[in-house]
C-alpha cells in the first residue's frame, strides 16, 4: 500500500501522519517538506507511524537519520509515535542513530505523552 502523508500544525507542534508503507525515499522527501524553508515550525514535531508500517533495516534507519540531521540549525525535539512492539523497537533504533546535539529524538505509544514531552 503506497504512503500517504498529511501534514499540519496544531498548538505548536507539526504533526507528521503516515498511513501505508513509507519507503526511505518517501520519508526523506517529507523530511524536506518540512524544513525551515517550508513555513513550518521544526522546533516540535511529531511523526505518527500509528497507521503505518516501520519496519526499515538498520541501514535504512541510519541514511534516514543522517539526512535528517544534515538540516540541524537549531534546537528541537522529535517525537515518534507507534502502536505495535515490533515498530517500537525498530523505532528506538533510529532514535540512536537520530540523536544530535541538537536534536532531542524519543519514542513513544501514547499521544498525550509525547506532546506533553515535546512541549515541557
Amino acid at each position: 500500500m503506497q504512503a500517504t502523508f498529511d501534514i499540519y500544525e496544531k498548538n505548536g507542534v507539526l504533526l507528521i501522519c503516515i498511513e501505508g508503507d513509507p519507503t526511505v525515499s518517501d520519508i526523506k522527501q517529507t523530511l524536506d517538506q518540512t524544513r525551515d524553508e517550508s513555513g513550518y515550525s521544526n522546533l516540535y514535531r511529531l511523526w505518527d507511524f500509528r497507521k503505518a508500517a516501520f519496519d526499515f533495516s538498520a541501514e535504512e534507519l541510519e541514511e534516514i537519520a543522517s539526512h535528517a540531521s544534515s538540516a540541524d540549525i537549531d534546537p528541537s525535539r522529535v517525537a515518534m509515535l507507534v502502536n505495535q512492539d515490533l515498530s517500537y523497537g525498530v523505532s528506538r533504533m533510529y532514535e540512536a542513530y537520530r540523536k544530535t546535539p541538537l536534536t532531542d529524538v524519543k519514542v513513544f505509544k501514547d499521544e498525550a505523552e509525547a506532546i506533553e514531552w515535546l512541549l515541557e
